[in-house]
């Protein structure tokens, strides 16, 4: 298994980028435009977010990813100021830093929303979101995954809860807040929760309409968009 890499633009886990650029700005399904330089530096101009509430049972985690933060370059850890990472402590998050990252060994948790669920989603329920991609053409994107930072035990829980129907509690708060819970790992009572809300997201990755139908009405295909990520 290769180690997670951290630089400015891009976060790699075992060999997959992911976009860092403009997270700060990122939920899960934020979408927008994609901007495309040349090099590294792709990232998503966020237009809007899609209604928290038809995420539910559609999103799920994936795995955690440890990084060796001392093996990382802190002006490329702290190239987003402004990040914060999600804590067990009452206060739910704390700002993030290099200094911070090495101490707490935090860690990193990927959620997902798989392409049968995202078509589903834009096709039955996310009218505002797929008439912007129609729109956008070539350069609409969606948010798919995303990876946030967390505490060890939050990371522990998460993982302990892993797939299974109703092992993950959500819960809306806004249009760009949602609320995650799942019952503490191990013998621990209680439960472990983080609110998704846009300075929370490490790093993510986006999927554009690869086919649609005649009329724009419906998506056909899905693709997975890395392109400036290499």
């Amino acid at each position: 298994m290769s180690e997670s890499r951290v630089a400015k633009h891009t976060f790699v886990h075992n060999g997959e980028r992911y976009f860092r650029d403009k997270s700060e700005d990122i939920v899960m399904c934020s979408y927008g435009e994609k901007e495309d330089p040349l090099g590294t530096k792709a990232s998503l101009n966020v237009t809007d977010h899609v209604d928290r509430a038809l995420l539910k049972g559609r999103v799920h985690y994936v795995t955690t990813a440890d990084v060796v933060w001392e093996r990382q370059a802190k002006a490329e850890v702290e190239a987003d100021a402004g990040l914060k990472y999600f804590t067990a402590a009452a206060s739910g998050t704390a700002s993030f830093s290099y200094e911070r990252a090495k101490s707490a060994k935090l860690k990193l948790a990927k959620f997902v929303i798989d392409e049968g669920p995202l078509q589903e989603l834009l096709n039955k329920d996310a009218v505002k979101a797929r008439k912007f991609l129609a729109q956008e053409g070539g350069d609409g994107r969606i948010v798919s995954t995303i990876w946030v930072v967390v505490e060890a035990v939050i990371a522990e829980s998460f993982a302990a809860a892993g797939k299974s129907t109703g092992a993950i509690e959500a819960e809306v708060l806004s249009a760009t807040k949602m609320r995650l819970t799942v019952k503490k790992s191990g013998s621990a009572s209680g439960s472990t929760t983080i609110i998704w809300e846009p300075g929370t997201t490490f790093a993510y990755l986006m999927h554009k309409v690869g086919k649609w139908n005649k009329g724009k009405t419906h998506v056909e295909e899905l693709v997975i968009d890395a392109k400036g990520l290499n």
